[in-house]
């Protein structure tokens, strides 16, 4: 008469065969501390119970586990510095195209860092990196020039900058005081203050048949000091940009022309075509120093400024 016995342990070869079946799942053959702690159990519950571990040995090697998850805890700590660094760095990464297998480059600047599975990944272009992927990594342009301490020295100075609209590259001259540097996501900007434009418009989606329409939005804007969205326009090349700025002062003549003072208009820093000393500053030089007997370029190049100031 014969007995089965069935039983739920594992001799040491299943699991060995269970292990190799499984390492084609681990992109790497490294040995994590999951594994460590697999192996060390399976030690202990297939022992010899004629000659069990040693206690010195069995300590011994929770030891070396402790050690083997300190080292990887300070290496995913190291990883996170490393993978945040990369931030705003323009990098080149080999990876895998999951449709057809094979390896492409993807390049470009790294817009964050995201933390899945254990693992940093670098968002580039909107594809997520795996940071071990990337095999090149330098500054941008945007990054190489983006000092705004390179320009404090123009500030209270006048200058003749370009507001520009993005959408179809019209281009007007402005010119203004530098009142403060304005850090931005693609450039830098100086931020203008006594800038005398010509208003076209008001920068919006809201429609009126009220003739009074634009000057009431003014002095809205005025009176509550808030800034507000203006297209102006170029006298000399019909040219119109929008704007956006706080109204100092207004005034519409009897054909309807709109002139205006503004502070706080944004033009790019590189696109300052010249700086000069403010009137005040000119006046006050010693008799006989005079600044070549030009009129300042605030009257020149804003011819309206003195008529606009006095309404």
């Amino acid at each position: 008469m014969s007995v089965s016995i069935s039983t739920d342990q594992k001799t040491i070869q299943q699991i060995i065969d269970q292990t190799a079946s499984k390492a084609g799942d681990r992109k790497t053959g490294e040995l994590g501390k999951d594994d460590f702690l697999n192996l060390l159990v399976t030690q202990l519950r297939y022992q010899d119970p004629l000659n069990p571990t040693d206690d010195k040995e069995f300590i011994g090697q929770m030891a070396q586990f402790s050690a083997l998850e300190q080292m990887q805890n300070l290496n995913t700590s190291f990883s996170g510095t490393k993978a945040y660094s990369l931030i705003g760095k323009s990098v080149d990464a080999n990876i895998k195209d999951d449709s057809t297998g094979d390896m492409k480059v993807v390049s470009g600047n790294v817009s964050s860092i995201k933390y899945s599975g254990g693992k940093y990944y670098a968002v580039v272009n909107g594809t997520e990196v795996s940071i071990d992927d990337i095999a090149n990594v330098s500054e941008n342009t945007y990054s190489l020039e983006n000092n705004l301490s390179a320009y404090t020295n123009i500030i209270g100075y006048l200058v003749n900058g370009i507001a520009y609209d993005s959408t179809n590259g019209n281009m007007n001259k402005v010119t203004g005081t530098v009142k403060s540097l304005q850090k931005g996501v693609y450039e830098d900007y100086a931020v203008l203050d006594g800038v005398s434009v010509v208003i076209s418009g008001i920068d919006t989606t809201q429609t009126s048949t009220d003739a009074d329409f634009v000057t009431k939005k003014l002095k809205d804007a005025m009176d509550n000091g808030t800034e507000i969205d203006l297209i102006i326009k170029d006298s000399a090349t019909g040219t119109c940009v929008p704007v956006t700025a706080k109204i100092v002062s207004y005034t519409k003549t009897a054909d309807g022309k709109i002139t205006a003072v503004l502070n706080g208009l944004h033009v790019p820093l590189t696109s300052i075509t010249n700086i000069s000393k403010p009137a005040e500053q000119a006046a006050a030089q010693p008799t006989g120093q005079q600044a070549g007997g030009a009129t300042p370029p605030a009257d020149t190049d804003s011819g309206t400024a003195g008529d606009v100031g006095g309404n």
